[in-house]
């Protein structure tokens, strides 16, 4: 494989051609090919841009007749014109094409520097080395900077992803203190404007806020009934219900049952119970004996099997 090296800065090459000359070759340099006219298989059309990296295999296979401006970089000249953040934007671009990263906007500005490029670089004069290395940065910086967007907005849905994961975790772990569950403390919690976290939240799960605190509570009044004696009062405190009849008149819309039919559904025969989130235990109620009433065993929340007993 033919492989091009470069021993200067840089080097500007206007070529006019209806066959590449090279078939599938590498080089040891960057390499921005600038589409004036023409197009080809990996060619959009007129206006396409690549940002080439050295020892990338390549070729280009021409439609027809084609005016290509190919800007040689060495990587001093790189270090030199760009920052490490701007380099490293542009070496993380997963293709050459730049054309789809370029706004519209940029995409003219980069048409009319690279016109000016051409035409300084084939008729050559006093001055040309300078001016085309200001031409060359301009450049540069404009696919550094549609690059960098590219890899922000990438970074922010990252970041607003992981940012909705915490913000779950946290309604789960305070769904008793409802004051910390509003928009305005999980706007404060979250650096967002509590009028955006009703927006932020649905455009994330597809449901409101308010929907998802009150699914969570009643998911939990059920591992509640499940798994602990609590009584009514204890879970009403635990899971943030501003009283005992809100919380059965909540529960009972969610699951067509009170708490204590739910419980005691659940204890004569679990699989009864067809509610989401329900775990019953794993035999039914066993038969007084001597005064006491077993319960069936439980696991506590760290795990630990306990038995306990209550007084008929």
């Amino acid at each position: 494989m033919k492989q091009e090296n470069l021993f200067m800065p840089f080097e500007v090459r206007v070529r006019h051609y209806d066959r590449f000359p090279t078939a599938e070759h590498q080089h040891s340099f960057f390499e921005l090919c600038y589409i004036a006219s023409g197009s080809g298989e990996f060619v959009s059309g007129r206006g396409s841009v690549f940002f080439v990296r050295p020892y990338t295999n390549h070729t280009y296979r021409l439609d027809g007749m084609c005016d290509i401006i190919y800007v040689q970089l060495s990587e001093q000249y790189i270090v030199r014109a760009l920052s490490a953040a701007e380099k490293e934007s542009l070496e993380a671009c997963p293709s050459p094409d730049m054309s789809a990263l370029v706004s519209p906007a940029d995409a003219r500005r980069l048409a009319l520097v690279m016109e000016c490029l051409g035409s300084e670089c084939t008729a050559p004069s006093y001055g040309t080395q300078r001016i085309a290395s200001c031409l060359i940065d301009s450049v540069l910086a404009i696919c550094a900077r549609s690059a960098r967007q590219v890899a922000g907005e990438a970074l922010r849905q990252a970041d607003s992803e992981s940012k909705m994961m915490a913000m779950l975790q946290f309604i789960r772990l305070h769904l008793d203190n409802p004051d910390m569950l509003r928009a305005a403390s999980l706007g404060s919690r979250f650096n967002l404007a509590a009028s955006y976290i009703g927006k932020f939240f649905k455009a994330h799960t597809g449901e409101s806020l308010s929907r998802y605190v009150a699914q969570c509570r009643v998911r939990a009044v059920e591992e509640l009934l499940a798994h602990t004696d609590l009584r009514v009062g204890e879970i009403t405190l635990k899971t943030g219900f501003t009283d005992d009849s809100y919380l059965t008149h909540t529960f009972k819309r969610a699951t067509g049952l009170t708490p204590m039919e739910y419980r005691r559904r659940l204890y004569a025969s679990p699989s009864a119970v067809g509610v989401a989130g329900a775990r019953g235990p794993a035999q039914s109620r066993p038969a007084k004996a001597r005064g006491m009433v077993a319960w069936p065993r439980k696991q506590c929340a760290c795990g630990h099997r306990i038995k306990q007993e209550k007084s008929e």
